[in-house]
């Protein structure tokens, strides 16, 4: 049984390959989606545009951590949306988090409630690694979401041929560094002045994932 089945996420919009097979995350392709069962992963549309703007528009938390957040207005969400996070699906995925019922049906016209994607490393020298970035809006905070995405997406990355898996959170990011641990990625290190955050220049703790290590 796969890693997918054992955690209960389905993804459509693309074969997953069985157990063991090596694949290549050139098979990222547009329109890919991935349930949970809690969640709906997407990707953004035209749709969203507004309940973007809303939760990213005067979050202290996000403009905190997210210098791309300052002065974010509607046509900042637009372009997110419908364009930048579709820019190039053979490197990055990004996928709108959208709530399900109990049914794992998401509710029609239901808000995104935050963002999760995956960045792929190009570096010869390195194995096929993957980055995970994500935010939340304040309303869906302290439910378990982040933890669910962060965990479907890992799954996902490794059924597509990734070998490693890694998040960086700023140094001060205790919620982000808590996702992380929380969904099995070891602390192995710090990046000195390597991050960029709206007061300035940050350390990068770096946290890594590998194959069979997903809880």
């Amino acid at each position: 049984m796969s890693e997918a089945a054992v955690l209960g996420f389905v993804v459509a919009g693309q074969m997953i390959p069985r157990e063991g097979a090596r694949m290549s995350v050139d098979l990222w392709t547009p329109g890919t989606t991935v349930s949970t069962g809690r969640l709906l992963l997407r990707p953004w549309e035209e749709g969203d545009v507004e309940d973007c703007w809303a939760a990213v528009h005067g979050d202290p938390e996000i403009g905190r951590w997210m210098p791309w957040a300052e002065d974010y207005t509607v046509e900042t969400a637009r372009d997110w949306c419908t364009v930048h996070a579709h820019a190039n699906p053979r490197t990055s995925l990004n996928f709108a988090i959208v709530p399900q019922d109990r049914s794992g049906s998401a509710p029609v016209g239901g808000p995104a409630v935050g963002s999760i994607g995956l960045t792929r490393f190009a570096a010869m020298a390195r194995v096929p690694t993957v980055e995970i970035g994500y935010w939340l809006a304040a309303p869906a905070r302290g439910r378990g979401y982040m933890y669910e995405a962060v965990g479907a997406l890992s799954v996902y990355a490794f059924e597509t041929g990734a070998e490693r898996v890694e998040i960086l959170a700023a140094s001060g990011n205790e919620a982000s560094q808590r996702v992380a641990l929380k969904c099995g990625f070891t602390r192995e290190g710090t990046l000195r002045g390597a991050g960029r955050v709206t007061g300035g220049v940050v350390d990068l703790v770096v946290f890594g994932l590998l194959p069979g290590e997903t809880p």
